[in-house]
């Protein structure tokens, strides 16, 4: 399946029987796009209002370019943000009254950069139900197609929902020349499709929720064609960075077709949004690249599948027979060390103490669909590896004590069920936390 032949489109899934829409009207990667940007904006939007949103550095690297090429049909107002408290600037609510405020009245909204603006950008649009176009300036994300935005507030990590871009234009000529760190991220969070849709389908046998195999089949296929090419990406490879594009684009459309992030986010995720969580409580930087965070991720994930994947259903049922666990108590105990949020876990909380009687029943079923979804730690470490992403958290400068904290506490900062639910529940989370490096 061809995934961009499902753009604009409502149709009927094969896989799940459901009606699903892909309401972004066009996406286009290729060499000197940014000279079409004019023509690409006037085939979605009505009206001559535009705002340009970019950071400091995207609007050296696109932003400026884009504006002036805009001025000549167009009433351009370009914002720039400026990093405040960090050297970057970051997806936080504390710059979202000046997007809101500069967004008012226009026809649209033309993010140009990477995660952050692109996040904010949609999320604002979508609040003032304004068309949102974007313009990456690197393959770093899958945010660009998504109707998701992952926002700093109040010190916690929070997905919401946000309108889909109507369109997407990539120049390759920008994106392949992005900081490989940036390109290296894009690829590492591509690799998590695999173990988010595993972490999708056990949660959808455990609590019945629903589960579609279509998002997962648009990924591989996008996926299949870079996921053994990291030291070409590492060569600017303009076809392998194509490509890679490709699969964060499907990525974004996977979650759409979902209505949820789980398709393309799911535990490997939350130890990325445990880090970035931890950075901001303490007033530091970010310790590493949103993507590069998740890799590590995929390396706990990986490591908890391969430990689990020989338990039988009998030692299952015996681990959970050893577990006395007070949730009441539990939540009642964790403090700001964990960035613990109760209402989120509180969601999860009948299902793991249902855990003693359905998991080892389901158990013989889940190693069939689930565990048959993943890479093994060897694989993941070669993909990676290639690619020379960080495959070690001391890599990041992460410490050992706070690899242990991370591993050990982010399943408690959202209410979806994951892998390091399940591992905790039988008590591997810790042997796999306290041997991690």
């Amino acid at each position: 399946m061809k995934i961009y032949s499902l753009l604009n489109s409502k149709f009927t899934c094969q896989f799940c029987g459901k009606q699903h829409f892909v309401p972004i009207k066009k996406v286009v990667t290729e060499k000197g796009a940014l000279s079409s940007l004019s023509e690409f904006v006037s085939s979605l939007v009505k009206g001559k209002q535009l705002l340009v949103l970019s950071d400091d550095i995207t609007y050296e690297v696109a932003g400026k370019e884009c504006a002036e090429i805009l001025n000549e049909k167009y009433e351009v107002t370009s914002l720039v943000l400026t990093p405040k408290e960090s050297k970057t600037v970051q997806a936080e609510e504390k710059y979202l009254p000046g997007i809101f405020e500069q967004l008012k009245g226009k026809n649209a909204i033309l993010t140009v950069g990477t995660g952050s603006i692109t996040d904010m950008g949609k999320y604002v649009a979508g609040k003032l139900n304004v068309p949102a176009i974007c313009f990456p300036t690197a393959p770093s994300m899958n945010a660009y197609t998504s109707e998701i935005a992952a926002l700093l507030v109040k010190g916690l990590k929070v997905t919401l929902p946000a309108k889909p871009a109507i369109g997407v234009l990539t120049d390759l000529n920008i994106i392949s020349q992005a900081p490989l760190e940036l390109i290296k991220a894009g690829f590492a969070d591509s690799l998590a499709k695999a173990f988010a849709n595993a972490d999708w389908k056990l949660s959808s046998l455990l609590t019945g929720e629903d589960y579609c195999p279509l998002p997962l089949e648009i990924t591989t296929e996008a996926e299949s064609k870079y996921i053994d090419k990291g030291d070409e990406l590492l060569r600017r490879n303009e076809t392998v960075i194509s490509y890679l594009m490709d699969g964060l684009n499907a990525g974004g459309i996977s979650m759409i077709i979902a209505g949820e992030t789980s398709p393309a986010s799911g535990g490997e995720h939350l130890i990325s949004h445990f880090l970035d969580m931890f950075a901001h409580h303490e007033n530091r930087e970010l310790f590493s690249w949103h993507g590069l965070q998740v890799g590590l991720g995929i390396m706990v994930s990986a490591r908890i599948y391969e430990r689990m994947k020989n338990l039988s259903a009998r030692q299952v049922e015996q681990r959970l027979s050893h577990r006395q666990v007070d949730y009441g108590k539990e939540m009642a105990s964790f403090g700001k060390d964990v960035f613990f949020n109760e209402q989120e876990f509180g969601k999860k909380v009948p299902f793991l103490k249902e855990l003693p009687k359905k998991l080892p029943l389901l158990w013989d079923q889940i190693k069939e669909e689930v565990f048959s979804l993943v890479y093994s730690p060897e694989q993941m470490q070669e993909y990676l590896g290639k690619a020379k992403c960080p495959l070690c958290f001391e890599e990041i400068g992460v410490d050992k004590n706070l690899t242990y904290r991370t591993i050990m506490n982010a399943r408690y900062i959202r209410g979806r069920m994951t892998i390091l639910d399940i591992a905790d529940e039988l008590g591997i989370l810790k042997e796999i936390a306290e041997t991690a490096k």
